[in-house]
């Protein structure tokens, strides 16, 4: 998969989001993998890239408002189905 990368944190106009290509993820118990469509960057997102916010360990992905479809089901998952187009608020993982 292609992602925007953020391995240090830096001023937006320094251009610190790399696009990289990295390992498709695989759905744990109850998870699903999402095809994104669209992602949006909110303020609290450009806050994390610039190094405002305290943050967990890089490098991350920032972005967290999602609309695409379900591509692959993780053991165990009922609620939702390959093609079903979904939105997404917050990320867990």
């Amino acid at each position: 998969m292609k992602a925007m990368v953020l391995r240090q944190c830096g001023p937006i106009d320094s251009n610190p989001l790399r696009c990289e290509e990295l390992p498709d993820p695989v759905p744990d118990l109850g998870q699903v993998r999402v095809r994104v469509r669209a992602c949006g960057i909110c303020r609290t997102d450009l806050h994390v890239i610039e190094g405002d916010l305290p943050h967990q360990t890089q490098p991350i992905i920032p972005g967290h408002q999602v609309i695409g479809t379900v591509d692959l089901l993780g053991p165990g998952t009922k609620r939702y189905s390959v093609g079903q187009r979904i939105g997404i608020a917050w990320l867990h993982q």
